[in-house]
């Protein structure tokens, strides 16, 4: 074989370290310049720490203050973010695969108030007597979506749901749960943000333990939609499981096969 021959067949040489220390050099170069930013904050941290007049000083030593102080700057966005961007990143859809079955409803608009009227009645009666006068506006009764979620032991890590309809993906559903068990899961998020779609694996996880399904609530958010928007969407969403309304999914479910659950 000749020299030319050889130098063909011997694999390309690594890169010397020379070429990659620039790299490492310059992200230490930013850490440093970014730590240094913020050396008038951690000097104002000392002194206030030290004369005792900070809050924290009272509890923490200067080294736990300085540190938190400086990882809470560097966490802090520079740019405030809007509720409404928080809404809908913390909502956003992440996409249904694995080892899960979701079947979205949307329950139509009751033909009667009564469930409004009923909880205009509730929070009149809970009013303390100095605020007796004041008014509440109890907002309009409006389709509230959901989804039916169950334990899909068929499927793989990696499994997508079948191209059917929702209704038809319920029936699926329900011939693989076990039990009656259906829990009526209001997720997260103070009332403000989250949504169902982020909750799955927790749904997932109580149908999966408890051989039925989950009836996850996908409720108005404030301050878009405030108090009792939420409460009256809950209400609306039971009333539904008990009475479901025409092109209902479900057959009616017994008051005691329903277990609430849900997460602040």
């Amino acid at each position: 074989m000749s020299s030319d021959q050889e130098a063909k067949a011997l694999p390309p040489s690594p890169p010397p370290p020379a070429a990659v220390a620039p790299r490492k050099g310059l992200s230490l170069f930013r850490v440093l310049v970014a730590l240094l930013a913020k050396l008038p904050l951690a000097t104002r941290v000392v002194v206030w720490h030290v004369l005792g007049q900070s809050e924290q000083s009272k509890t923490q030593d200067l080294r736990t203050e300085v540190i938190v102080k400086i990882l809470r700057a560097f966490l802090t966005p520079s740019k405030p973010t809007s509720i409404t961007a928080l809404q809908k990143f913390l909502g956003r859809d992440p996409g249904i695969k694995g080892r899960i079955w979701i079947s979205k409803y949307t329950s139509p608009v009751p033909p009667e108030t009564s469930v409004r009227d009923a909880l205009l009645s509730v929070i009149e009666g809970l009013k303390p007597a100095e605020f007796a006068d004041a008014s509440v506006d109890i907002p309009d009764i409006v389709p509230v979506e959901a989804e039916w979620t169950a334990y899909r032991p068929g499927a793989t890590k990696d499994s997508t749901l079948p191209a059917i309809s929702e209704k038809e993906m319920y029936a699926r559903m329900m011939d693989e749960c076990a039990k009656p068990t259906t829990i009526m899961y209001f997720h997260g998020g103070g009332y403000v943000v989250m949504d169902p779609a982020s909750h799955r694996p927790t749904t997932k996880k109580l149908a999966k333990l408890t051989g039925g399904r989950c009836y996850s609530v996908r409720y108005r958010l404030a301050p878009q939609d405030p108090f009792p928007s939420a409460v009256l969407d809950a209400l609306v969403s039971y009333l539904t499981l008990l009475y479901p309304p025409p092109g209902a999914f479900h057959e009616p479910v017994q008051p005691g096969h329903i277990v609430f659950a849900g997460d602040r």
